[in-house]
């Protein structure tokens, strides 16, 4: 058997849901095919067998405690583990964890880098402090180009140490013709949509600030017919949704908005739409189901800012609104849906070909690997 080249552990808070687990998953199973070894160090969750099927290493560590005085105990745990398992390189991915491992990297002397997946915004002095954490890796992997510049615009001394690596979508799970049939009947029964009506879906987790609102109140000034699925949206508190409740019936559009839970079958759900929404009111450190709606030919629109306009060529392989303009939204969403078939198949070819070529899963794997690499060498010669 050949020899693994590095040994590389990546720590996070917990493995449960979102862009970060997300990341993590697939970069351990891209280390174990590059004949790495992959460690995973995080709290545990429902995605941790997904780890142990690519064949790597989960250790269960309260690594999500904001109590810094359970931090030198977990550490002590932690640094065990590390010399064990002889680390060559530590990845944190959040800053509770950079916080207990950081000082284990000067200790056992193994190169620390770190993951920004939240954009800095102006705070005081102790908020900004607890941020520096993930500023002091020997490498930052800002997940956009605007994560980037949150970073230079409050820590400009490390601007020198930021590598731009955008998360990447996984071009086989989202690919129309891997899509079996009997998922899409599935999900279409489950969303009860009706036939012969455009669809509009809103995918996101319960939080006012990725916009629910806005698309409420956006879809009351649309003319045109359709139903729109907010998808996510009854995970939420009653509280939360008794307010989207409140708005659809007093925008009188019962009939045409539904909350539903989170799909388990995302890919087939969001196949069944024709436009997908990502109206964030908040500017969005990356937006990944943008590219997954694009790698499927679907026809995505955003507010016009954070990570959205990265990824979305306005006109070409989407619609950008003007920033918190609600009437800006309406009229991209009404543009959309009035979309000529030929025009609308256009946009969905290029845009599968604008994902492939820039935002892949496996160009994503293959920077950050190179990144790993990059960091061990220098950090060597430095040594």
């Amino acid at each position: 058997m050949n020899k693994k080249k590095y040994t590389i552990v990546q720590i996070l808070p917990a493995l449960n849901t979102g862009g970060v687990e997300r990341g993590v998953i697939e970069i351990s199973k891209a280390l174990m095919d590059s004949d790495f070894r992959s460690i995973v160090i995080s709290s545990g969750g429902y995605m941790v067998p997904q780890l142990k099927r690519n064949g790597t290493t989960h250790y269960e560590l309260d690594v999500q405690t904001k109590n810094p005085f359970k931090w030198p105990k977990i550490r002590s745990q932690l640094k065990v583990i590390l010399e064990n398992e002889k680390v060559d390189l530590i990845h944190v991915c959040s800053r509770v964890p950079a916080w207990i491992a950081f000082p284990l990297g000067t200790i056992l002397d193994i190169p620390v880098i770190t993951s920004v997946h939240m954009r800095f915004r102006k705070s005081n002095f102790i908020k900004k402090y607890y941020n520096s954490i993930l500023t002091k890796g020997s490498l930052i992997i800002a997940i956009s180009k605007h994560i980037e510049d949150s970073i230079k615009k409050y820590f400009p001394k490390v601007s020198h140490k930021i590598k731009v690596i955008h998360r990447g979508v996984d071009l086989d799970l989202f690919n129309p013709t891997n899509i079996n049939p009997a998922r899409i009947i599935a999900q279409s029964q489950l969303l009860n949509l009706k036939d012969n009506l455009p669809v509009i879906i809103m995918a996101a987790r319960p939080a006012m600030w990725k916009g629910y609102l806005s698309l409420i109140k956006a879809l009351s000034k649309v003319d045109q017919n359709y139903q729109c699925v907010l998808i996510g949206a009854c995970d939420g508190s009653k509280k939360f949704q008794d307010m989207l409740i409140k708005y659809i019936i007093k925008f009188n559009l019962e009939s045409k908005v539904k909350l539903v839970n989170s799909s388990m079958d995302i890919q087939a759900s969001l196949i069944l739409g024709d436009i997908i929404v990502m109206p964030s009111i908040t500017p969005e450190p990356f937006g990944r189901i943008i590219l997954e709606a694009q790698a499927l030919g679907k026809i995505p629109v955003a507010y016009d800012h954070g990570g959205a306009s990265e990824t979305i060529i306005n006109g070409k392989n989407g619609f950008l609104a003007e920033p918190l303009n609600i009437k800006s939204l309406a009229e991209k969403i009404s543009l959309a849906l009035s979309l000529q078939v030929t025009k609308r198949e256009k946009m969905g070819i290029f845009s599968k070909k604008f994902v492939s070529k820039n935002f892949s899963h496996d160009r994503m794997c293959k920077l950050t690997l190179s990144l790993y690499k990059q960091c061990i060498a220098e950090y060597k010669t430095k040594g």
